[in-house]
């Protein structure tokens, strides 16, 4: 989803809305009549501006309109956040439908018919939470089914309106692929979650939303729908409760789609006794489905309930549940290896197991699940470890039991057969052995009772590796080797098994340092550099080909040039191994600074990177001395790293691996300088992942006139990539360089470049708007070029694909002393529009190309304004002087003026704020959108869509206009 300009306008409703909750802690009346006072005879000092506000509402990537959601999803405007109230937009699960359905009782909810998605879907990594408002069927239950997909990472919330619970629907015979990954899990939360700390991190109440439900058609043994249908058969079906849709039926092998790494956090909720939803309900879902490395986090009700089916489970964690924790009943036959259960007070059983406790304990097929490797720990006063009733049968083994207030409890009934039980450890229980359990566990092998546990939060210590463990596979032939007792083996730490990197609130095992992917360095702790309060340094180095997270509260050291995957010079490389990186928002990245090392951030073709900074909190990479020096702005320092590199599979036109290579082709491509390898091929929409609110502080290297590290290199990078809001400060370099490639670039600060400040090359095709260039010398340093812009420099001004970019809505202001404001060259095309160029040596050069070139037409220059140039006399060029004049006079609306009015916002101290010689009648915008169009007429694709029709020059519309604020250091 493209980050829209309207970071100011949430700002300032967000602003305003906590100034109001602040005052009190009530609901606030619509005031009547307002009486306007007379004015004071001398007007006060205007307040200084009030500071941005850090609620979710203040996000900037709230979508603006439906062009900025997904296909498949719609534009929810003005939705009202449950905690602050403060209204909000979002892009939304739901595609209309009716209204609905079912009425809650005591619990006091309506389950409304939100929408109901057909056909195929394929929901894209979005930067914002998509919601979630009211029911949301995939497949039509009565009819039509769905295809959907949601990508790794994302994140869905509930609306939480009041008397509405959302809940998410898999109807039969539709599915579901929802994969995510160890480092970037799906997350399904409520919008308390997110409300209260920015995060989707578990720290809401229960029963904020009504959670997951999916719905199969595999056997049931009880049938609600017809109750004279015979168990087991097509027509045995059942109601899910909640208005969860039918399910059921005679497909064992059925699938309802893929879900692994999963997250279903604060759902649950209960009408009545018997009308309840779970954090997931699997209802007669078929053993055809995928259901792998799942958390359900503080539920109201159950954690996993399976009614009836066949689906087989694995790596199941359950947190808080408000009931029980894994449950089943209606004939499930299924199975569940590796298995954790962490209760809180007030919670029920870790398991209740049932066959059919509404009609018959015998009936047929019977509850036989086979379970083994878990590990159950209560809340130490309420609940059964376990408890198997109703007729349920099954095998378990090597299962942990403690901190409950009854450890294990059997109930017969029925005519059996009874469960088996073998290598069960039940200790440190208010009581053991309940009801008939004693008979089970003294008829089972390896089962031992103790007096406690010697757990280490949830990992075996001596005791639980003392026993006899059954091999898994003689319960389950589809289980792993596991030849140990509980959730987890002897070979288990803390910081690495199988739910590391993907769950939460796991006492002892969330992770107490570095990430999976780097190492500690006890040596370089972080309270040596001033005012720094994380815990550990965390180093990254050499090529990484694992997906990595860098979550918040460490520093993390770069040593020496890192990859992210790996790459050779093919695209990418046969068998190389990609892999991506995830940033987490506050987190600082800083070069070591080793004597002949460069520190340099790359990422390889076919890897990603997900910087998820945000306007309060941005993402750093810095150096060692930056962060000596506490932060503060050194004027005239840089090449103290290296930079960030990312390296795409998109079009350039010039390959310098196999000169004979056809531009624009996958053979196409060049190695980066610096050693930031190959990069170019032909996939135009190439992905490279997500940056958004990132400063680059002191990178840059020069090795020579023809090798050198800009801040930040955009290489062969792919219009699938998106970057918004990002800093360059004091670059060695340039600030941004793109060479060649497709992608499109918004809110982009670039304070102290040495040399340009924007430059591109060899063929880019994409779009930056909303650009803000200083380079006063006092603050940062002496820079050379605004802009410079190039087609190809190298081989033939004519290189196709030709660089024809758009850049709207800028602010350049020079050192005073040097530079072109803007310069375009070697054949570039494209338009430059809406800006504002002063304080530099030249205003404007532009080289045509060579008299043998073809190139047309000439880049467009539209309203401009320059002014406060150093030339003695305004002149415009510089070699050739007319052709810059000509190409100013062809444009329409250029100004050029002795003085600019800028001046600056309140609390800043760059003049970046339009003035009377800038705006409106001095001189009029253009429309980016419709220049765009005129550029790319008749192209397949262009950068027209990233691009948001306004009606100002320069970077900024007027003085609230205040989206560099909070994030940015130095302006």
């Amino acid at each position: 989803m493209k980050l829209k300009k309207s970071l100011r306008f949430a700002v300032m409703m967000g602003v305003a809305s906590i100034a109001l909750v602040a005052c009190s802690d009530t609901e606030i009346a619509t005031p009547g009549t307002v009486v306007i006072p007379p004015a004071p005879p001398t007007a006060p000092p205007p307040p200084p501006p009030p500071p941005p506000a850090t609620g979710f509402a203040a996000r900037s990537t709230e979508p603006q309109s439906q062009a900025d959601c997904p296909t498949g999803t719609s534009f929810a405007a003005n939705v009202a956040l449950p905690i602050s109230g403060q209204m909000t937009n979002f892009c939304s699960l739901t595609s209309g439908g009716t209204a609905s359905a079912a009425t809650g009782g005591t619990g006091g909810g309506t389950v409304a018919r939100a929408g109901t998605i057909t056909g195929t879907m394929n929901i894209p990594l979005s930067a914002d939470p998509i919601l979630i408002q009211g029911t949301v069927f995939i497949g039509d239950p009565a009819g039509m089914s769905a295809d959907v997909t949601f990508a790794a990472g994302q994140t869905f919330i509930s609306a939480s309106q009041e008397g509405v619970v959302d809940l998410l629907v898999v109807s039969r015979g539709s599915t579901l692929t929802a994969v995510g990954t160890p480092t970037n899990p799906i997350v399904f939360t409520s919008a308390e979650d997110f409300e209260d700390d920015l995060q989707p991190n578990g720290t809401s109440g229960t029963g904020d939303w009504g959670g997951l439900a999916i719905n199969g058609a595999a056997p049931l043994n009880e049938c609600t729908v017809d109750t004279a249908a015979t168990p087991g058969s097509a027509a045995c079906q059942q109601n899910g409760e909640g208005g969860s849709g039918v399910f059921g039926g005679d497909q064992p092998a059925g699938s309802s789609g893929s879900f692994q790494y999963v997250r279903v956090q604060h759902a649950g909720f209960q009408f009545t006794s018997t009308n309840e939803l779970n954090g997931i309900a699997l209802q007669g879902v078929g053993s055809g489905t995928l259901f792998d490395s799942i958390q359900v986090h503080r539920g109201a009700d159950d954690g996993f309930e399976w009614f009836g089916g066949t689906v087989d489970a694995t790596n199941l964690v359950v947190t808080g549940a408000g009931d029980d924790s894994f449950d089943w009943t209606d004939g499930w036959v299924g199975s569940l290896q590796f298995g954790l259960v962490i209760q809180e007070p007030g919670d029920d059983n870790g398991i209740e197991g049932d066959n059919n406790g509404d009609t018959s304990a015998d009936a047929m097929p019977r509850s036989t699940p086979r379970l083994s490797n878990l590990t159950l720990i209560g809340d130490g006063a309420a609940g059964e470890g376990m408890q198997l009733r109703a007729g349920t049968a099954g095998d378990y083994a090597n299962i942990i039991v403690t901190n409950f207030a009854e450890g294990f409890e059997f109930g017969a009934a029925g005519t059996g057969p009874s469960p088996t039980v073998n290598s069960l450890f039940v200790a440190g229980n208010t009581a053991n052995l309940v009801g008939g359990a004693q008979t089970l566990f003294d008829a089972g092998m390896n089962n031992v009772l103790g007096g406690g546990t010697s757990l280490d939060g949830v990992l075996p210590g001596a005791a639980e590796l003392a026993l006899t463990a059954r091999d898994p596979q003689l319960v389950d032939a589809g289980f792993a080797p596991a030849m140990y007792v509980g959730a987890f083996g002897p070979d288990d730490t803390a910081t690495d098994n199988w739910t590391t990197g993907w769950t939460i609130d796991i006492p002892g095992a969330e992770p107490p340092g570095c990430p999976s992917g780097t190492v500690v360095d006890a040596a370089d702790a972080p309270s040596t550099f001033p005012g720094r309060t994380e815990q550990f340094t965390c180093v990254l180095d050499g090529t990484i080909t694992e997906d990595i997270r860098l979550t918040a509260g460490n520093l993390y050291r770069l040593d020496g040039t890192v990859f992210i995957g790996a790459d050779g010079l093919a695209d990418p490389a046969a068998g190389a191994p990609t892999a991506s990186i995830t940033i987490d928002p506050g987190v600082t990245i800083f070069g070591n600074g080793a004597a002949g090392d460069v520190d340099l951030l790359v990422i390889s073709r076919g890897s990603q990177i997900f910087a998820n900074g945000s306007s309060i909190s941005p993402v750093v990479l810095t150096s060692r001395n930056d962060l000596d020096n506490g932060g503060v702005i050194r004027p005239g320092v840089t090449n103290e790293i290296g930079g960030l590199a990312i390296n795409g599979r998109a079009p350039l036109n010039e390959c310098t691996i196999d000169t004979t290579a056809v531009a624009g082709t996958a053979a196409c491509a060049q190695n980066g300088e610096g050693g930031s390898g190959p990069f170019g091929g032909a996939i135009a929409n190439d992905n490279s992942g997500r940056v958004n609110f990132l400063q680059v502080r002191y990178a840059g290297q020069i090795f020579s006139g023809t090798n050198e590290l800009n801040a930040i290199a955009l290489q062969g990078v792919g219009s699938g990539t998106e970057l918004d809001f990002i800093q360059v400060l004091n670059g060695g370099d340039d600030g941004m360089e793109w060479f060649g490639g497709t992608v499109s670039v918004s809110h982009l600060v670039v304070t102290g470049a040495n040399d340009d400040s924007i430059d591109w090359t060899d063929g880019w095709i994409g779009s930056l708007q909303y650009a803000i260039v200083d380079q006063t010398a006092a603050r940062f340093l002496v820079g050379d070029n605004g802009i410079e812009g190039d087609n190809n420099g190298d081989t033939t001004n004519d290189a196709l694909p030709r660089s024809r970019p758009i850049i709207t809505n800028f602010t350049l202001i020079g050192d005073g002393a040097s530079g072109e404001g803007v310069q375009v060259r070697a054949g570039t095309g494209g338009a430059v529009i809406n800006g504002i160029v002063t304080n530099f040596a030249e205003a404007l050069e532009f080289n045509p190309p060579s008299a043998a070139a073809s190139i047309t037409p000439d880049p467009i220059l539209n309203s401009v304004a320059f002014s406060g140039l150093q030339s003695p006399v305004l002149v415009l060029g510089v070699l050739t002087g007319m052709p810059s004049i000509d190409l100013f006079n062809a444009g329409a609306n250029n100004r050029n003026t002795a003085a600019n009015t800028l001046t600056a916002p309140t609390g800043f101290t760059s003049t970046i704020v339009p003035g009377a010689n800038e705006t409106e009648p001095a001189i009029t915008a253009v429309n980016p959108v419709t220049v765009c169009n005129t550029v790319f007429t008749g192209a397949a694709s262009s950068p027209c869509a990233q691009l948001d029709a306004t009606d100002y020059v320069g970077a900024l519309e007027d003085a609230g206009d205040l989206w560099f604020a909070g994030w940015t250091i130095g302006l």
